[in-house]
């Protein structure tokens, strides 16, 4: 990955951060949209956008509901990265933290 300080990304290259940050949160710990919103500040929708669009990167990810739990209680699970490293993730994870926060 080049100097993040120096470096400009795109609209789609900051989507695809988005996508490996989120993924690689859950896939440390089960979370929720609130935890996440809570950990990364990012807004609600757009956690929720991002989720949604995992499959377009080809990482799996799915909701599992919290039994008796009311609804939208449960957390998410990667089920699969797909054609993504997670090692790559996790050794440019602060790197890529600073992209998404820049």
């Amino acid at each position: 990955m080049a100097d993040t300080a120096s470096t400009t990304v795109s609209k789609q290259q900051r989507a695809f951060y988005r996508k490996l940050y989120l993924s690689y949160l859950i896939s440390q710990q089960a979370h929720s949209l609130t935890s996440l919103q809570q950990l990364t500040g990012m807004p609600r929708r757009t956690i929720q956008d991002c989720l949604k669009d995992l499959g377009d990167i080809g990482v799996q990810c799915s909701f599992i509901q919290q039994e008796g739990g009311r609804h939208n209680a449960g957390h998410y699970q990667l089920d699969d990265w797909g054609p993504i490293r997670p090692a790559w993730v996790a050794q440019h994870l602060t790197e890529i933290e600073q992209l998404l926060a820049g």
